[in-house]
């Protein structure tokens, strides 16, 4: 009777180790089945032996899978080589996971709309491809199209983001690799993207056939690799974060996100979490002050100066990324928060980026201080001022 009634005093720790072990058992196949992607076997055959001999993965599964295959050895570049393989043979198990949901203004939640905007775009380049058959002025699609993947640019902020505030927690929970390997595909969906813009800026005459294959061999391409990236962080990445982080940790993650800057559309609402120490992420000057060394201001007052200049301000740092404009009562030129942190490149169309590059040179070299131009808007003659900012 003892022995009996010991068994029923745990049947909690029973199905917790069960599970556990089922977990294991699923990885260690999952792992074997990777070792042999890594040993050049083929990737169709071995899909058909996880759909065969896995069922109930999940993404912990998987991201514990590249955890211990980094722990047992396998480079972080070799896994990184073969991250989208891995993706794709996972996939009947990975779509089973759902988008994860939080509440507006969460960091998860702004990745997430974010996705959601960068996919628009994706869909939109694919779109204006399918139709280029069809245009008869090859020239002005690829225009189109360059304007478009312009915006997708946008995507840089997302996985500045996710690497600078989101990945150090993974490295304090001693899980530092994995995020090494996103961080390698990341750039390399940076570079496909300011490779192929680089080849549309060089085009000044193009038809049709032409248009198409380099669509097919730079564009396509290019844009498939964002997607498989968003599904990437919604299946694996965000989830497993999302475990992994203390709520104190996603709100300093949270008040440092607009420092960084936000890609296609910013987040409508503010968030504050229940239960956070606010005192440990403020850093305010006692009497709430921003004390510059002329004067101080209280930070409404600053902001209401600014909206009270009768023209427009436009800050861009020593990287050449958006971090400030004004909010006059009289608008010049319309900005959204989506600019913050953007390439100023990127903020005018493609005709103009050499003048734009041609200021940024010479402000940098120290052969000009400033630059103004006169410009027509409609009834309004405007006139512009750019000024280097040195220390």
């Amino acid at each position: 009777m003892g022995d009996d009634l010991q068994r029923s005093d745990n049947p909690q720790r029973s199905d917790d180790s069960q599970r556990s072990d089922d977990s294991q058992q699923r990885i260690d196949i999952m792992k074997s089945l990777v070792r042999q992607l890594h040993e050049g076997k083929a990737p169709a055959q071995v899909k058909k032996q996880l759909e065969t001999m896995l069922d109930g993965a999940d993404y912990a599964d998987v991201f514990r899978m590249e955890v211990q295959l980094i722990e047992e050895g396998v480079p972080q570049e070799s896994i990184q080589a073969l991250c989208d393989t891995h993706t794709h043979v996972l996939r009947k198990q990975l779509d089973l996971v759902e988008t994860p949901r939080t509440n507006p203004g969460h960091p998860v939640h702004t990745f997430v709309a974010e996705n959601k905007a960068i996919m628009e775009k994706v869909n939109l380049v694919k779109m204006l491809v399918s139709e280029l058959a069809d245009k008869t002025d090859a020239l002005s699609a690829i225009r189109a199209i360059q304007r478009e993947l312009n915006e997708l640019m946008d995507v840089d902020k997302h996985y500045r983001r996710k690497e600078n505030l989101v990945f150090p927690f993974f490295e304090k929970n001693n899980v530092p690799g994995v995020p090494m390997v996103m961080w390698g595909k990341d750039d390399e969906v940076r570079e496909m993207l300011k490779t192929t813009l680089a080849g549309l800026g060089e085009i000044d005459a193009i038809d049709i056939q032409e248009a198409v294959a380099f669509s097919s061999l730079a564009i396509l391409p290019t844009v498939e690799a964002v997607a498989e990236m968003i599904y990437k962080e919604e299946k694996v990445f965000l989830p497993t974060a999302l475990d992994l982080l203390t709520e104190q940790e996603w709100y300093e993650i949270y008040t440092e996100t607009a420092e960084i800057g936000y890609c296609l559309v910013a987040p409508e609402f503010e968030w504050m979490p229940e239960g956070v120490d606010l005192t440990t992420l403020q850093g305010k000057t006692p009497d709430g002050k921003i004390q510059l060394p002329s004067g101080s201001f209280a930070l409404e007052e600053l902001v209401a100066m600014f909206k009270t200049l009768p023209f427009d301000i436009t800050f861009v740092d020593r990287d050449d990324n958006v971090r400030f404009y004004s909010e006059g009562p009289e608008r010049i030129f319309e900005r959204t928060r989506t600019v913050l942190g953007r390439k100023v490149q990127y903020c005018h169309p493609p005709s103009s980026v050499h003048t734009v590059n041609q200021i940024l040179e010479d402000f940098k070299s120290g052969t000009q201080n400033q630059a103004r131009f006169w410009l027509n808007l409609g009834p309004k003659l405007v006139y512009i001022v750019y000024y280097a900012v040195r220390n």
